[in-house]
């Protein structure tokens, strides 16, 4: 990954960014997942809105890295250390750089991706049932074999991406 720096001069950007319409900041980019959480959860089969939930999970990293960067960079030098230590808060952000990675590129050639697998089970019953029953659900396989439902992690990573951002920059989810 690049330093900070080498991305804000290749593309000229501070911290707003004019290629994105009304998406211009940390702010209005998080607003952007909170919206897209709602729009999945009314639909947690669509694969279309769990992958723009991950993309715009995964890319958010770069968007607090770059607005904040006077802030984080005396602990954090280069975009790929903040990265290595917000996957170290919050694992779910390593499937979504998986499933964004795997989504935008088809094949996978600098990227390890831990993901074995992802699939739309097609259960039995549907979501008014709990997991105990054969319900339908986006599933992530690991390559250790540990199964894992698209709506955890994204849960998580919706809650992670709320508490960092309100903790550390009071930037709030409503």
């Amino acid at each position: 990954m690049l330093q900070c720096s080498t991305l804000t001069e290749t593309f000229n950007l501070t911290y707003m960014n004019p290629l994105s319409f009304d998406i211009k900041d940390t702010e209005s980019f998080f607003k952007k997942l909170l919206e897209e959480y709602k729009e999945f959860k009314k639909d947690v089969l669509s694969s279309r809105i769990a992958l723009n939930c991950a993309m715009t999970s995964w890319h958010l990293i770069e968007w607090v890295y770059i607005e904040f960067h006077s802030i984080l960079s005396p602990t954090y030098p280069t975009l790929t250390l903040f990265t290595l230590a917000i996957k170290a808060q919050c694992p779910s952000l390593q499937i979504m750089h998986d499933l964004s990675n795997g989504t935008k590129h088809h094949t996978l050639k600098n990227h390890r991706p831990i993901i074995k697998d992802t699939k739309l089970h097609e259960g039995t019953f549907d979501q008014s049932f709990d997991r105990s029953f054969d319900t339908s659900s986006l599933d992530i396989e690991l390559n250790d074999g540990t199964q894992l439902y698209f709506e955890d992690e994204i849960q998580k990573m919706v809650a992670f991406w709320t508490h960092y951002l309100r903790v550390n920059f009071n930037i709030q989810d409503n």
